[in-house]
């Protein structure tokens, strides 16, 4: 039974250390929170409005436009893909805590320069980590299609053998490492193509493989 493409991204993306539970075995985190809401945790964050008071309109007229500036920022960063008004619930914390930096001064308050880099970062990584699963899907579908580029291969990508998915994760792992932050490893490039090597150097039968589908 071989592996399909997505399956051995995921394999890349465990061997990185960058996704230890695959996709499916994950809950869905659907839930997303409002720039209202972001802008009135903010005020709370700043200590200018108690959990159970509201604020006074200049103030959350302020906050909310901060929320956007915060959105605004990380969105011509490339760092996000969502709207200002469907953030979601796994990165609002970090979102009402910038807020809370950027505004404040308006307040005279003092925020930590570094806190903002440290939140963006975790923002940048969540949005990475979302689409983690196609990244890797197409990292391992490049590692085919140059290897079929190079004529190395006589299977299609959809029956790769099991005698060279961990090659195929290899390869995979090092394309996907720069954009994870994660060092490139040489040795484990040739190791993979050594492996391919030796595996398409064995005779065939000259019958077709057939891949099981279940």
């Amino acid at each position: 039974m071989t592996s399909t493409v997505a399956e051995l991204g995921e394999s890349a993306l465990r061997r990185l250390g960058v996704a230890i539970i695959p996709a499916a075995d994950r809950p869905a985190l659907t839930a997303t929170v409002t720039a209202a809401t972001i802008a009135n945790n903010a005020l709370i964050e700043l200590g200018v409005i108690a959990a159970d008071e509201t604020a006074n309109p200049s103030d959350a007229a302020l906050a909310l436009a901060k929320a956007g500036a915060v959105h605004d920022s990380l969105t011509g960063q490339a760092n996000v893909s969502w709207a200002a008004d469907s953030v979601p619930q796994a990165v609002s914390e970090e979102y009402s805590k910038l807020t809370a930096a950027f505004m404040a001064t308006s307040f005279g308050k003092s925020a930590d320069p570094a806190i903002v880099g440290m939140l963006e970062g975790r923002v940048r990584k969540y949005a990475l980590i979302s689409t983690a699963p196609d990244l890797a899907t197409d990292a391992v579908q490049g590692v085919h299609d140059d290897l079929a580029m190079r004529g190395l291969v006589r299977w299609s990508v959809f029956d790769i053998p099991t005698a060279v998915a961990d090659q195929y994760v290899l390869l995979a792992a090092n394309a996907l490492a720069p954009l994870f932050g994660v060092p490139v490893n040489q040795r484990d490039d040739a190791q993979a193509m050594r492996g391919i090597a030796q595996y398409i150097a064995l005779p065939t039968s000259g019958e077709t493989i057939r891949a099981e589908y279940f």
